[in-house]
């Protein structure tokens, strides 16, 4: 069996999927940890935890140090 992947349609659907916030959820729901900038607060890192709970903090010694805990779902 010969198949090729269309690397152009991935990227669009990859595109889509983390625009509408599909693939955070379908992250979270794999038990995936995720991390990144809330705008709301720049200069904190952002993790989210697959039970939604979402925490501010700071990378130090390459670990994730909470800071703040928010009460806010995805």
């Amino acid at each position: 069996m010969n198949s090729t992947l269309d690397v152009m349609a991935l990227s669009e659907e990859v595109e889509q999927d983390s625009q509408s916030g599909k693939l955070s959820k379908d992250l979270l729901a794999q038990g995936n940890t995720l991390y990144g900038i809330n705008p709301a607060h720049p200069e904190f890192i952002e993790r989210i935890t697959p039970d939604s709970r979402r925490t501010l903090g700071q990378l130090k010694d390459v670990k994730f140090e909470a800071e703040i805990s928010l009460l806010t779902d995805i």
